[in-house]
């Protein structure tokens, strides 16, 4: 006679399985992302490009970490939620905070990668203006940021505008 089978906990049906499965899926969609988790990746086939997925990803850090350095503090951790390879002259859209398409829409003459990312992000000219997510663009043939554009709200920095504190 074989020996009976030890159980550790009470064994649940299928449909609690689901159900939990189902709470977790939830929990994960309103929380925008899960620490430690990759960003989702769109590389169209056909499209070459030199910088690594990597590449990109650090250059963008290295200019949420000189926001950060700049305003002397981090308004939200850094993390890169998507990015996407875009084709020359390839119309680009995103979407809002709030999931809806946004009226932003463009194009660029090079290979180029659209990131979306949340972190630090300082923009200066008369005023600055701070704010926590982004869409930036980042020239694939030279590695720099080429465009950058808020995704939410921004706010209004009391410190000097870039130059300022040199010209004084």
């Amino acid at each position: 006679m074989p020996p009976p089978r030890l159980r550790l906990g009470p064994r649940r049906p299928l449909p609690w399985k689901l159900a939990a499965l189902t709470i977790a899926a939830v929990i994960v969609a309103a929380c925008g992302y899960v620490p430690g988790l990759p960003p989702a990746v769109d590389i169209p086939p056909g499209v070459t490009h030199r910088m690594s997925v990597d590449q990109v990803q650090q250059s963008v850090a290295a200019s949420v970490r000189s926001d950060a350095e700049a305003l002397g503090r981090v308004l939200r951790p850094f993390h890169v939620r998507s990015i996407r390879l875009v084709a020359p002259f390839a119309p680009v859209s995103s979407n809002d905070p709030d999931g809806q398409p946004s009226a932003l829409t463009f194009s660029t003459d090079t290979t180029s990668w659209v990131v979306s990312a949340e972190g630090t992000f300082r923009d200066c000219a008369s005023t600055c203006s701070t704010y926590e997510a982004a869409i930036i663009v980042v020239d694939d043939a030279r590695g720099l940021i080429v465009g950058r554009d808020p995704d939410g709200p921004m706010t209004l920095d009391a410190t000097t505008a870039h130059g300022q504190a040199a010209d004084s």
